[in-house]
């Protein structure tokens, strides 16, 4: 059976995409000390953040460091792959795709402050604490962008009939 016969092509690649996401989202959700986490806070103060680390302990520390490396860097590059081409596919337009690219830029920035942190812990340095912060509510307000961007989109192009080479 010829799976392109009944799937285009650019649709097969955002469904393997968003099936990976989901699968990373899951793993990062299990293997991850969810309510300590530095990546899913929002404007947090760097006291926050080592007092967070403290709670992890050693090895809640060592997980973390494992899950940002094993876990959340590809999760990454599946996610810009996919949130690129949704947002390609909903503007039909290259001009939009500094969206996910910031939003994965300042998700790395997160995880290397987020490394040294881990890796000199008990050490706190301040200034890093407030840069992790800062990545952080970067990438949120990043990603609540980029949704607000592809809903508009979406609405823009509701009353726009798709062409068959669009969808290719």
């Amino acid at each position: 059976m010829n799976y392109r016969k009944f799937i285009p092509k650019k649709i097969l690649t955002l469904l393997i995409l968003s099936g990976l996401f989901f699968l990373f989202n899951f793993l990062l959700n299990w293997y991850m000390p969810k309510s300590l986490a530095l990546d899913v806070k929002f404007a947090y103060s760097a006291k926050v953040a080592y007092e967070s680390l403290t709670e992890m302990g050693l090895e809640g520390r060592s997980r973390y460091l494992l899950g940002i490396w094993a876990l959340d860097f590809p999760y990454m590059f599946i996610y810009l792959a996919l949130l690129s081409g949704i947002i390609k596919k909903v503007w039909r337009s290259e001009r939009v795709l500094i969206l996910p690219f910031l939003l994965f830029a300042f998700d790395v920035l997160e995880n290397f402050i987020v490394t040294l942190m881990l890796v000199n812990f008990p050490d706190r340095y301040t200034f890093l604490g407030c840069m992790a912060s800062i990545a952080t509510t970067s990438k949120w307000l990043f990603a609540l962008l980029y949704v607000l961007v592809v809903f508009w989109g979406l609405a823009k192009n509701k009353k726009r009939p798709v062409a068959a080479d669009e969808l290719q």
